[in-house]
C-alpha cells in the first residue's frame, strides 16, 4: 500500500486543499534490491519549473540527457511547464501519479505537512542504509548543516525529507546602488558618482529640476520599498519597509540578536517627508507608480531622460544586464561601456546602510514522493548528478562537444554547441547550461563540489563557470561593476549567523507581515506622492500599523531568533 493524498477544489482558481489517508507506505525503508545493491535499468520521471517540451526531436537527441542515463543506467522523462505547473504537481501528488523527484519553493508549511502526511519519503533511511552507494548523499545527509534544516522541518536531525536547494552567490547581492548617466552626472554632479545621500538628493533634485526625472527605484506600483529603504532609510538609521519575507526586512538591529521594528519610527516619519519633496521635484521620478519598471523605465534611461536608476545594481550581473538591454538597444550604435556609471551604497547620518543577510536562503525542498517506485533510484540519480561528473555534465557538458579543456583547467566553450541543445527545451544561456538539473543542489544555478567539500560550505559559496562563456564585452561589463562594488561591498553587507536561516513565524507572523504590509503600501504612497498630509496622517499610519502587528511582530521575531539560535547549537 501507498500514501494516497485526500484532494479537494476549493473555489474557481482551483486551489488545492491537501490531507492524506491514513495509511502508511514502505517507500522510506531499503527494499531488498536496494540491499543488493543492483542498479538495472529503471524509468523515472523529474520535474522542475519553466522550460518547454515543444521539441521532442530535439530533446530526443539531447546529448546530456543520453550522457546522464548512461552514466546511472536509467531512462529520465522529464516533465517541465509554467502555467499551472504548480497546481498540477499537487494534484499529481494527490492522486498518487506525481514525478518521481520534483521541487516547491522552499515553503516550510508545505514541507512540514507532507512530513507529517507521510506524502514524501525520508531519503536517509535509504542512504544510511547503504553508505557505500551513496557516499556524497550519505556525507551531506550526516554534516551539522544539513540535520539542523532536518531537525526545523521534521523534528528528527537524523531524517532527511528533502534535497535542500540553498540560494547563494558567488559574491554578494544587495538593493539600494543606483547606476548613473555618465553625460547626466557631468552635468549636474560634476562627473563624480554621488557618495552621500545629501549629493544623491542634490544630484537628482537638479535633474529634476532641470525636466529630466532624477530617479527610478525599482518600484512600478510603489509597493516595493527595498531600493528605496537601502538607498534613502538605512543610511540615515532607520528603515521605513514593512516586515517580509526575509523577517529582520523593516527592523534595525540593536546588538548581536536584538531588533527593533521602525517602519513607523520618527526617523521613518523623516525619511518619508525626504521622498516626498523629491517626489515633488520629480527628483523621485514622478512617473514612480505609475508606468512600468521594465519598459518604461528602461525606455526613459536609454533615451536620456532618467539620471539614475536601481534594479540590483549591488550584482554586477545586473549592471551588464541593464547596460545591455537599456542602454545599448537604446543606443546601439554609439554605446560604450563608460556611457553608464556604476554606483555604490550612499553614506548618511548613520554612515553606510547595513544590509543584513545570511550566507544563503532557502530556496527549493526537492522531494522524492511516496509514491515513487524505485526511490533508491532516483537517489542514484540525485547521487550522480552531486559528483565532480555530473556538476561537469551539467555545467560544462561534453569535452569535444560543447568545450575542449584549457591548459589552466578551465573549458573553452564551443561556439554554438550549447545553444543547440538548450534551444529543445525554450532556454537561453545563464548562469548554468543544462536546464534539467541546475537547480537541484543550487538554489542560484551555480556548481556545487559536494564531492570534495562540506555541504554547507560549498551551497554558500557556489562556483560561477559564466565567465568562461561570457563574451569579452560581458566580462568588461561585469569588471567594470565589480570594481567599484569591491570598494565599499564589506562596509555594507553584514553577515548574519546561519541560525537566521532557521528563523519560523508560523502563520501569525505571516498573517501580521500581510496586514503590516497593505498599511504601509497605502500610508507611504499617498504620503510620498503628496496625496496625504504627513505630519496629519502620521499618527493614523502608527495606529494602523500597530493593530495589524507592530510591537507584536518585533516580539515575535525576537523570539523566534532566540528559538533558531538555540536550535542550531543543539
Amino acid at each position: 500500500m501507498r500514501s494516497i493524498l485526500r484532494m479537494g477544489a476549493a473555489g474557481a482558481a482551483g486551489l488545492l486543499v491537501l490531507g492524506l489517508a491514513a495509511c502508511t507506505g514502505p517507500a522510506s525503508q531499503p527494499t531488498n534490491q536496494q540491499s543488493e545493491g543492483a542498479k538495472e535499468n529503471a524509468s523515472i520521471r523529474f520535474a522542475a519549473y519553466g522550460n518547454s517540451l515543444d521539441d521532442p526531436t530535439g530533446m530526443a537527441n539531447d546529448p546530456i540527457k543520453k550522457a546522464i542515463e548512461q552514466a546511472t543506467n536509467l531512462t529520465i522523462q522529464y516533465d517541465t511547464g509554467t502555467e499551472g505547473f504548480d497546481d498540477r504537481m499537487l494534484t499529481e501528488l494527490a492522486t498518487g501519479s506525481g514525478p518521481d523527484l520534483f521541487s516547491t519553493w522552499g515553503e516550510s508549511e508545505k514541507i512540514q505537512s507532507w512530513i507529517s502526511d507521510e506524502a514524501v519519503i525520508d531519503m536517509a533511511a535509504i542512504v544510511d542504509a547503504q553508505p557505500d552507494r551513496y557516499p556524497i548523499l550519505h556525507k551531506m545527509f550526516t554534516s551539522p548543516a544539513y540535520q539542523a534544516y532536518n531537525k526545523l522541518y521534521s523534528g528528527d536531525a537524523n531524517k532527511a525529507y528533502a534535497i535542500y536547494a540553498i540560494g547563494a552567490l558567488p559574491t554578494p547581492a544587495f538593493a539600494g546602488v543606483p547606476v548613473y548617466n555618465q553625460k547626466l552626472l557631468d552635468s549636474y554632479n560634476g562627473g563624480q558618482v554621488p557618495q552621500t545621500v545629501d549629493e544623491f538628493v542634490a544630484f537628482t533634485t537638479k535633474a529634476g529640476k532641470d525636466g529630466v526625472a532624477g530617479w527610478w527605484p525599482r518600484n512600478d506600483k510603489l509597493t516595493n520599498w527595498s531600493e528605496i529603504d537601502k538607498t534613502i532609510a538605512l543610511p540615515q538609521g532607520t528603515s521605513i519597509a514593512p516586515p517580509a519575507d526575509q523577517a529582520w526586512t523593516g527592523f534595525i538591529r540593536t546588538g548581536d540578536d536584538a531588533w527593533k521594528l521602525m517602519t513607523t519610527s520618527d526617523q521613518s516619519k523623516a525619511v518619508v517627508k525626504q521622498l516626498a519633496e523629491m517626489y515633488k521635484h520629480d527628483a523621485l521620478s514622478d512617473g514612480v507608480g505609475v508606468k512600468g519598471d521594465f519598459d518604461d523605465a528602461y525606455a526613459a534611461f536609454g533615451l536620456s531622460e532618467l539620471a539614475s536608476a536601481n534594479f540590483g545594481f549591488g550584482y554586477a550581473p545586473q549592471f551588464r544586464d541593464f547596460w545591455k538591454s537599456a542602454w545599448k538597444e537604446a543606443n546601439p550604435d554609439t554605446a560604450k561601456v563608460s556611457d553608464l556609471a556604476q554606483g555604490r551604497s550612499l553614506q548618511g547620518s548613520a554612515g553606510y546602510p547595513q544590509i543584513y543577510q545570511t550566507s544563503g536562503w532557502m530556496a527549493a525542498h526537492w522531494f522524492i514522493p511516496s509514491s515513487a517506485k524505485n526511490p533508491d533510484r532516483v537517489l542514484d540519480l540525485i547521487e550522480f548528478i552531486a559528483s565532480a561528473k555530473g556538476q561537469d555534465l551539467v555545467f560544462k557538458g561534453i569535452e569535444g562537444l560543447t568545450y575542449t579543456p584549457g591548459a589552466d583547467g578551465k573549458p573553452t566553450y564551443i561556439e554554438g554547441a550549447w545553444d543547440k541543445i538548450n534551444k529543445a527545451y525554450g532556454t537561453s544561456d545563464g548562469r548554468g547550461k543544462y536546464v534539467w538539473f541546475e537547480y537541484l543542489l543550487s538554489g542560484t544555478s551555480f556548481m556545487t563540489e559536494l564531492e570534495s567539500k562540506d555541504w554547507a560550505d560549498t551551497v554558500n559559496n557556489p562556483v560561477d563557470f559564466s565567465a568562461q562563456w561570457s563574451s569579452d564585452l560581458d566580462n568588461e561589463l561585469l569588471n567594470a561593476a565589480q570594481t567599484q562594488i569591491s570598494t565599499f561591498v564589506d562596509k555594507v553587507v553584514v553577515k548574519l549567523p546561519d541560525y537566521y536561516n532557521l528563523i519560523v513565524l508560523g502563520e501569525d507572523g505571516q498573517a501580521m507581515r500581510t496586514a503590516m504590509k497593505e498599511v504601509s503600501n497605502r500610508y507611504l504612497a499617498a504620503m510620498i506622492g503628496g496625496q496625504m498630509d504627513i505630519d496629519k496622517e502620521w499618527p493614523n499610519y502608527v495606529k494602523e500599523f500597530e493593530a495589524a502587528g507592530g510591537s507584536k511582530y518585533e516580539k515575535l521575531f525576537n523570539e523566534a531568533v532566540q528559538t533558531a539560535k538555540t536550535l542550531a547549537n543543539q
